[in-house]
């Protein structure tokens, strides 16, 4: 049910920890699961986060809006992955937009319940201070790669990073992650060989 290398927010081991603590194993079962259709916003920009998501199914994207109104693509997450906004366990107002991109089914954890679990089950806050940690690295990363790589080389990073679900993600949205147009997009594609509105890298699908 647990990926343990896509916890993003937890870090690896949560399935593990899950086994070997049955009151926490049972604990997850009573949280709460929800559903939305593609399209749904989960939480805008300003508002107070007070959630973290575990992807059972679906596709999300992660996205600011600048100020000349262009949508900029964060990131994007699929089943698996944990999704929220600030630094849990600590409400704040979320930085970007969450947006569902398939129809989602998610199990939704609260900063005050992650809090509580982080106090009962040591395991827990260690698995926090780890998933931080590799969320921190992997901005870093994204930092390096929009200051020192051109529009191919980050398709290209875009493509190894997002192997598993590249070819879910429409191609307009691509373009906003990359921060070049949809045009550009389609000449970066036919000088890699990747042509068409299908393929396995990174194929345009409406949402």
């Amino acid at each position: 049910m647990l990926s343990d290398d896509a916890c993003s927010p937890c870090g690896p081991g949560l399935a593990r920890v899950l086994d070997a603590e049955p009151l926490l194993a049972r604990a997850w079962t009573t949280l709460p699961r929800r559903r939305w259709p593609a399209g749904a916003r989960l939480l805008s920009a300003g508002e107070p986060a007070h959630d973290l998501w575990f992807i059972e199914s679906g596709l999300v994207r992660l996205y600011c809006l600048a100020p000349d109104g262009l949508e900029r693509n964060k990131s994007f997450h699929a089943e698996g992955a944990w999704v929220g906004a600030g630094v849990p366990p600590r409400p704040a107002p979320s930085p970007y937009f969450i947006e569902a991109l398939e129809p989602l089914q998610v199990v939704q954890l609260s900063y005050a319940e992650l809090q509580r679990w982080s106090l009962q089950w040591p395991a827990v806050g260690e698995l926090l201070v780890a998933g931080l940690g590799r969320v921190f690295a992997r901005l870093a990363a994204r930092e390096a790669e929009l200051l020192l790589l051109d529009a191919p080389d980050r398709y290209r990073a875009y493509l190894s990073e997002y192997a598993a679900i590249a070819a879910r993600v429409p191609l307009r949205h691509v373009a906003g992650y990359l921060g070049i147009t949809d045009v550009a997009l389609s000449r970066i594609r036919r000088r890699l060989g990747i042509g068409g509105r299908t393929g396995s890298a990174g194929a345009e699908r409406q949402p």
